[in-house]
């Protein structure tokens, strides 16, 4: 259920100036033009995930949205990690905010998820020795 705001010289119970709303705007159900018309659209060449086309979504959604997103992108790499027999040697989300220049509002604009795949024998190279030998060799046992 969405919450409608009384407009402007509307009554409104206990309101100040005589129960009249001034030009003041309730900034929690507020949405200016600029973050109305706002569009969220996937530039990755990743083709199984949401936001190919132009898709409108409020501010108060965009964080769950923009998480979701990038976890396709997440997935979409571990499975071709799973497909391609490589390994993932780094993966990273980093989610972008900005400030909307009409009302002010802080919203999450986008992410980037990065993923570095390699195959085993880079893991083997990764410190210069077998994968085998890698096991345990950086504790230290001396204390």
């Amino acid at each position: 259920m969405t919450r409608q705001e009384p407009t402007e010289g509307e009554d409104v119970k206990g309101g100040k100036n005589g129960g009249k709303i001034s030009g003041r705007r309730n900034f929690d159900t507020y949405e200016c033009q600029t973050c109305r018309n706002r569009k969220y659209k996937d530039g990755s060449d990743d083709p199984g995930v949401s936001f190919k086309t132009p898709t409108h979504i409020s501010p108060e959604n965009a964080a769950s949205a923009i998480r979701f997103h990038e976890n396709e992108h997440v997935s979409h790499a571990r499975a071709k990690a799973l497909r391609e027999d490589q390994k993932i040697l780094s993966q990273s989300v980093t989610y972008h905010t900005d400030v909307c220049p009409e009302c002010g509002r802080v919203y999450l604009s986008g992410g980037t998820t990065r993923t570095v795949f390699g195959e085993s024998k880079d893991l083997k190279d990764l410190y210069g020795i077998g994968e085998q030998e890698q096991k345990g060799a950086h504790l230290d046992m001396t204390a």
